[in-house]
């Protein structure tokens, strides 16, 4: 079907301020714990803002490139001291300007103040604007014991050998600064400083430029020391006019974002997205380190660390499709510096042509090879993604190809050939799973994945390998999935998934290699079966289950329960700023959540772009502009009213184009040509799309307005991070029933969990932790308070205290025979005078040692009623 030469032109109208102003994480009062607060970074340098009890407001500073023994190291908090007590404050971080912003009220004035991390310098201002009665507040730098933060965290002691000196504080003319130096015993960093300078520009108006410098043990002679090298960033950035330091940073976040655009129907879900290419661009740069489990915002830890059998993989996932590549370099240029490291983690009889990695490591990729054979395939499968979005034939063929090799080489060694003729792989480790198995469908799925992307390799590159007949022959020799015929794919050889089990490494072959995949008819009942399985096995599901879960539904069609297993993991997992802990950060779950989005709106594996895959009807309007897809296409489309109305494709490399989109008639294709337009079906078109051209495609007979704007905001969800301000409405009898699976979870432990016989706030084994509900009232009144929960005879008697609004209730927790016989117990009766927004808490006055119980729901009753 050939189209017609049609000059149309794509006009964009989003007011990018306006758009991600809608997205602020905005606090209506001071948040209290670090995974509530205001964080900045540049890829390095950055800091987490939250309040004290104490009333102080705290900066956590950090950089992630200081490590000691392999782990991240801490380093301190700068604290801002008013001169009163704190009445009030609010803050607000500034997406579109990459800058946090607040006020604090006492009883002696207010301070308003800003802060920022330098987009283009390892510098950080705060900016302090006070009344005249807080003009003596004070900010104070507070270092951080260089301690082994997995040792601390576990409460063990730090081995003598291990101990770092204490920090040493001292002052040269204007400049403050903190040395911690290492016991590095001339291996990797000598030490570390953390250099600040005050700057009064006006009676009540300040500043601080702080920035955090380190030295190696192995330096070049006269390399500038760490404290030397920040000195002098701060001492420049003092002598800089701030609106010049102000401009250069926001110059290169206003280019950042607009490298792509989404915007959906549901306004929570597209804050959430947008918040996390904020803190992708806060976490790395191409020319910096690669993120390991937390960025650079520290947080005492287990994993303070790079983690390879999942954790990495994730992270990197929305960079591909968000069209920022440059991001992804990040890792592929650390597997390209640490290659020496990974053939040393092979084991020594395979170093001549193998590399590996094994569970955990530090920037210098130093992991031995163990049971957890295919990380380093694993990783090298995202390097393969940085490959196919952008399609660079150099990259494949100097750094990648040779890469893969050895990662497969590795899997080559230890096949072995079985009675039936097979080749099958040794007892290993499913990541997470505790059954060791052979023939693991994780090692399986990426030894096949890696194989055919050497051989497509040497297609493509006309590389005539040595090693390519092997690879042939294990293709077609290598032992099929194990599969159980009652649960679908198994974790391996005689062990089926028996447990529940939070990780998807038995499904890697589903997604995200695609190996098998909807397309493929014969697979698709083993794919659902699989599917429903693992994630229905509740239990030890956590929050990359749920977003793991999502992008396969987007990839099998499951368009609903793709969006209704993102919302659970929004609901249950995501903390009051986006971020998540599983004991300590990990950063790979809320960008995991991400990519699932991105899966939804477009997908772009085996050959074909996929328009709007996984967009249920529930989402009339959708707008995406400048998407990558694989093959370097950069990707429009518009969705109003539950129709596709267009869709633009602008090839940068002169791949095949074969597009799916759901057009309501025949298709118009238009652009500076006239392109071939060879329908496949009634939903896949092959287009003559060459490198540098552009074609829109449309229904036939309809003239749409060639547009890009965002989707209408849904009111009640503008802003919907921070305070988390999503209300509760009052039923018309003026009751509320507030369940668990509404509440806002403050705190480490303390988790929203359902399964058949669950639905509930459960580990509440944390004294701190608590949970939330916001409602309106509209009929004020007095009200009976009654709780539903459940906890087993012999762990009850703990005390919790139940506050609504300027009331506070307490009660004692009563037996009810288990954690999920849900008993309601009448806690108390409480007057609400007039009516607006009331925040309902619960938290722990009393915890016995187990926990304090699983909290169903709670009803507040009309007290006439």
């Amino acid at each position: 079907m050939p189209s017609a030469t049609v000059k149309h032109q794509i006009v964009e109208r989003i007011n990018w301020p306006q758009f991600m102003a809608r997205h602020d994480l905005t606090w209506e009062s001071l948040p209290q714990r670090w995974h509530e607060g205001a964080f900045i970074g540049n890829g390095a340098l950055g800091a987490m803002i939250y309040n004290t009890a104490q009333g102080e407001l705290r900066f956590d500073l950090n950089s992630s490139n200081i490590t000691d023994r392999g782990h991240r190291l801490p380093v301190g908090e700068l604290y801002l001291k008013p001169q009163g007590t704190v009445k009030s404050g609010t803050m607000r971080l500034d997406l579109w300007n990459a800058e946090a912003t607040g006020s604090i009220t006492t009883d002696k004035g207010e301070i308003k103040w800003r802060a920022f991390t330098h987009a283009q310098s390892q510098l950080m201002v705060v900016e302090l604007k006070t009344s005249p009665g807080e003009a003596g507040c004070t900010l104070t730098f507070h270092p951080e014991r260089a301690d082994d933060p997995r040792r601390v965290y576990q409460k063990e002691p730090i081995p003598a050998n291990e101990l770092n000196p204490d920090p040493v504080l001292g002052k040269d003319d204007e400049v403050s600064y903190c040395t911690q130096a290492l016991n590095s015993n001339g291996q990797g960093m000598s030490d570390y400083t953390t250099v600040w300078r005050e700057v009064t520009l006006e009676a009540n108006h300040r500043l601080l430029y702080l920035s955090i410098g380190a030295s190696q043990s192995l330096a070049a002679p006269g390399a500038p020391s760490g404290r030397y090298w920040a000195t002098g960033i701060v001492n420049s950035a003092a002598t800089t006019p701030l609106d010049d330091s102000i401009t250069t940073h926001r110059d290169w976040w206003h280019k950042f974002y607009p490298a792509s655009f989404i915007s959906i129907s549901d306004t929570r879900l597209e804050s959430f997205y947008w918040i996390q290419m904020y803190k992708l661009g806060s976490a790395t740069r191409a020319t910096g380190l690669p993120i390991d489990l937390m960025g650079p915002w520290f947080r005492t830890t287990p994993w303070a660390a790079i983690w390879w059998n999942l954790n990495i993989q994730l992270t990197y996932w929305p960079v591909y499709a968000s069209n920022h590549l440059e991001l992804g370099e990040s890792l592929t240029n650390a597997l390209d510096r640490g290659l020496p490291n990974l053939i040393h983690n092979a084991p020594e009889q395979y170093r001549n042509d193998s590399a590996a990695i094994g569970r955990v490591s530090s920037y210098d990729l130093r992991g031995g090879a163990w049971k957890e054979i295919g990380n380093l395939t694993w990783a090298c499968h995202n390097y393969w993604l940085q490959y196919r979005y952008s399609m660079d034939d150099a990259m494949l063929r100097e750094r990648l190809f040779p890469l893969l090799r050895r990662s497969v080489n590795y899997y080559l060694h230890l096949l072995q050939s079985g009675a039936d003729g097979k080749l099958h792989l040794p007892v290993a480790i499913s990541p997470e799973y505790p059954e060791e198995a052979a023939d693991t469908n994780y090692d399986l799925s990426l030894l096949r994945w890696g194989c055919t992307a050497l051989i497509s390799t040497c297609e493509r590159l006309k590389i005539n390998d040595p090693l390519l007949p092997r690879w042939k022959d294990t293709l077609v020799r290598l032992t099929p999935y194990p599969v159980d015929e009652k649960t679908g794919l198994m974790i391996g050889r005689d062990v089926p998934l028996a447990q529940s089990h939070r990780h998807f490494s038995h499904l890697l072959m589903i997604y995200p290699l695609h190996l098998m995949n909807w397309e493929q008819p014969e697979h698709q009942d083993l794919i659902t079966k699989s599917l429903d399985h693992w994630i229905g096995f509740k239990g030890a599901l956590q929050g990359y289950s749920y977003t793991g879960a999502a992008a396969i539904s987007a990839d099998i069609g499951r368009r609903d329960a793709a969006v209704s297993l993102l919302n659970q993991f929004l609901d249950s997992y995501v903390k009051p700023n986006t971020m998540y802990l599983e004991a300590g950060p990990v950063i790979e779950t809320p960008l995991a959540g991400a990519a699932s989005l991105q899966e939804i709106l477009l997908q772009s594996w085996g050959n074909k772009i996929r328009i709007f895959p996984g967009v249920p009807d529930s989402w009339r309007d959708v707008t995406i502009h400048n998407m990558r897809a694989e093959g370097a296409f950069l990707v429009s489309a518009v969705r109003r009213s539950g129709n596709t109305k267009w869709v633009s494709i602008t090839s940068l490399a002169n791949e095949p184009c074969r597009v799916q989109a759901d057009f309501s008639g025949p298709w118009q294709a238009g652009g500076s040509r006239a392109f071939k337009v060879q329908m496949l079906s009634q939903n896949v078109a092959q287009l003559d799309l060459h490198k540098g051209e552009t074609v829109l495609l449309y229904p036939r007979g309809t003239h749409p307005g060639f547009t890009i704007a965002p989707v209408a905001a849904q009111p009640e969800r503008v802003n919907f991070y921070g305070s988390r301000k999503q209300t509760m409405a009052q039923s018309p009898d003026g009751s509320f029933t507030l369940p668990a699976a509404k509440a806002f979870i403050n705190g480490d432990d303390l988790f929203y969990e359902k399964t058949e016989i669950k639905d509930d706030l459960g580990h509440w084994v944390n004294a701190h932790d608590w949970a939330s509900w916001r409602l309106n009232f509209q009929q004020p009144g007095r009200f009976r308070v009654l709780m539903s929960y459940g906890v087993p005879t012999g762990t009850d008697g703990g005390t919790y205290a139940v506050s609504i609004g300027d009331e506070t209730l307490k009660g004692k927790v009563q037996p009810t025979g288990d954690w999920y016989k849900y008993q309601e117990f009448e806690v108390g009766t409480v007057s609400i005078p007039k009516a607006g927004k009331v925040e309902v808490s619960v938290k722990v006055v009393d915890k016995p040692k187990v926990a304090l119980m699983n909290l169903h729901s709670i009803r507040l009753v009309n007290a006439g009623h």
